[in-house]
């Protein structure tokens, strides 16, 4: 009966998701290279939630409310700026978890997987003259990983194609919660009137949750899962799939220990669905005119590349329409007409360039791969909101703004490559 008792406590604890309260989130600033070094240094020891990529940017640090005090003042004392951006996350973890009361889908609430992919079949049927579903990947968990297809024609097979994915990184909700709203916005604001719609001008395949696996984890187990859900250790598990493209791999910004976060997994395309996710794309990389991955958090529209500081040749095209903006924060801010857009939607500002350049080098990228190997010019990550002050605990009532925004930047740039002829 012993026996008996102590395994099911066991099971149970296992099953238990985790409880974070008390934990802090708090920013450091480092004012020098040794303090940056120095804080680098702590990525395996702790969940940086936003890394400092250079001297005086700022990283986020989850920290357990035991060792806060014993961190914070020994940062303090070697120089760094401290401050506490978030005094406990699990109050705001359980927030985005309350579930709607609305009697239709709410899509100003989060949603578990199970819940994400019954509307796809339930948006789907509803706007069936323009949406199809399509399954292109399994997980390691056997799941079915499906993209929405939207046009005002979808037999018409010369249309380009935008392809967007959301939920690379399990924790970052609010990408799954803003790749459904575009597909709502697309077909709302179709008008057979006109003749500019963008489901007129491009075919939308959107992927709301392209880790299933890890998504399904955040909300029966950790809240904080960042990789996949596949066996990479006896003590580990899970492969970051934005380090497991099959693109220099390996060459830096990823890491080969099992247990970190930016695990690059045993080898390219280590993870099913990043394997079959290239192969398909590599089947209709003819039509694919834009790739996008969408992440969270920072406020970032970032082009390749993300394993090398080096410019890509295409370099001059990606930024042929930076422009300019008087009076904005800093004399030399430079934005896209997409950048702008989000702007002028709600304020917010979005910084533009290479990923390497704007936030740290990642090798095995997914936009990196797109652009290299798919041949795909016009591929980009973005990194939605905020700069912050909540970070992966982003409340439910900024998922609409974050979507409104997000469709305004993609709008506007779809429109200026039409204009350029680049679709």
């Amino acid at each position: 009966m012993f026996l008996v008792t102590f395994l099911v406590a066991v099971l149970t604890s296992f099953a238990a998701a985790k409880d974070y309260s008390g934990h802090k989130v708090i920013r450091v600033i480092p004012r020098e290279e040794s303090a940056l070094h120095n804080l680098h240094g702590l990525a395996g020891e702790f969940d940086f939630w936003q890394e400092s990529r250079e001297v005086g940017s700022t990283a986020d640090i989850m920290v357990s409310a035991e060792d806060h005090p014993w961190l914070a003042s020994e940062l303090e004392e070697r120089g760094y700026d401290v401050m506490t951006m978030i005094d406990d996350v699990q109050p705001l973890f359980d927030l985005q978890k309350i579930p709607s009361t609305s009697a239709s889908f709410d899509y100003d609430s989060y949603h578990n997987l199970d819940d994400i992919n019954a509307w796809m079949t339930d948006f789907v049927a509803e706007y069936n003259e323009f949406a199809e579903l399509e399954a292109f990947a399994k997980t390691y968990e056997g799941r079915s990983v499906n993209k929405i297809k939207l046009s005002s024609d979808l037999s018409d097979q010369s249309k380009p194609v935008f392809f967007i994915i959301g939920g690379t990184h399990a924790r970052e909700w609010i990408t799954p919660a803003t790749m459904m709203y575009t597909a709502k916005f697309l077909v709302e604001q179709y008008d057979s009137s006109k003749r500019d719609n963008l489901l007129d001008i491009m075919e939308f395949h959107i992927v709301p949750v392209f880790n299933q696996d890890g998504y399904e984890y955040t909300w029966t187990n950790d809240r904080m899962w960042r990789k996949t859900r596949s066996p990479s250790s006896f003590r580990c598990d899970g492969t970051d799939p934005n380090r497991n493209f099959d693109c220099q791999w390996g060459t830096g910004g990823s890491s080969s220990s099992p247990c970190s976060d930016t695990y690059m997994g045993t080898k390219p395309a280590s993870e099913i669905k990043v394997s079959n996710l290239q192969n398909h794309i590599l089947s209709i990389k003819d039509r694919v005119k834009i790739f996008m991955d969408v992440h969270a958090y920072s406020q970032y529209w970032m082009y390749p590349y993300g394993y090398s500081t080096e410019l890509p040749e295409d370099n001059d095209d990606l930024v042929r329409n930076l422009k300019y903006v008087p009076g904005s924060i800093s004399y030399y801010i430079m934005v896209l007409p997409a950048v702008q857009a989000i702007r002028a939607t709600h304020g917010k500002w979005f910084q533009y360039g290479s990923i390497a350049n704007v936030i740290y080098v990642a090798s095995g990228s997914s936009v990196d791969w797109a652009y290299d190997v798919a041949g795909i010019k016009h591929s980009y990550a973005l990194e939605l909101r905020d700069r912050g002050q909540y970070g992966f605990a982003l409340p439910a009532d900024q998922i609409q703004p974050s979507a409104e925004e997000f469709f305004a930047g993609a709008e506007a740039m779809v429109r200026y490559l039409k204009i350029g002829n680049d679709l």
